[in-house]
């Protein structure tokens, strides 16, 4: 003979808390203040500056690193040159 188990951790809840614990979160969302907004106005202004430097010396370090070769590389041109001339 099969027995039914109880489903534990129920216990006496009342219809109102069980209602309530079944509504759905979004539904208690409230829009955003003015201060949130102006805080998430400034975070985002700062993340784009601090983006901002960051790729700038990105661009530094590529260009630099092409500056270089490419000095090489002239350099060794010339040194085939002259070895030509001689």
């Amino acid at each position: 003979m099969k027995t039914k188990k109880s489903k534990a951790g129920r216990g006496k809840e009342s219809s109102t808390a069980y209602f309530q614990n079944l509504r759905p979160k979004f539904l208690d969302w409230n829009p955003p203040t003015e201060e949130e907004k102006a805080l998430a106005v400034t975070a985002r202004r700062e993340a784009r500056e601090i983006e901002l430097t960051r790729v700038t010396e990105l661009a530094k370090v590529r260009e630099a690193e092409k500056a270089a070769t490419a000095k090489r590389y002239r350099s060794a041109v010339g040194r085939k040159k002259q070895r030509k001339r001689g």
